[in-house]
């Protein structure tokens, strides 16, 4: 039992020292600075208009940030759309907006869309 234990700590220590390391080097470019003058959603959460902070880290993941809000989500390779140097990318149903990409001068990704998928699990009552 303690050879397992130490064996897990070990494990959780080089685990601790990789992520660590990920985050120190997973900014890719500069954040985008922008106002939002509408409502939208990502990965499940409403944002308020306002000015947010939007970062794309080199293992695909985007950071949003500002108005008391904060969500991370994974990003895939998209095409490159015009050739506006930075942009965020919504799409609407009609009710509410989501930001579905963003875009700057040598990279385009989109929101995964797993990220808006529904997941129901049900329960059989006996």
């Amino acid at each position: 039992m303690k050879l397992t234990f130490s064996k897990m700590i070990a494990v959780a220590g080089v685990l601790t020292g990789v992520l660590a390391g990920g985050c120190l080097t997973a900014s890719a470019a500069e954040p985008i600075r922008v106002n939002v003058p509408f409502s939208f959603v990502l990965a499940g959460l409403e944002f308020q208009p306002g000015r947010y902070t939007v970062a794309e880290g080199n293992n695909g993941v985007l950071t949003v940030t500002g108005e008391g809000r904060g969500a991370m989500v994974m990003t895939i390779p998209a095409e490159m759309k015009g050739s506006a140097p930075s942009s965020l990318r919504f799409v609407t149903d009609g009710h509410e907006y989501h930001l579905v990409g963003v875009q700057t001068e040598d990279t385009s990704r989109a929101v995964d869309s797993q990220t808006y998928r529904e997941h129901r699990l049900s329960f059989g009552t006996r």
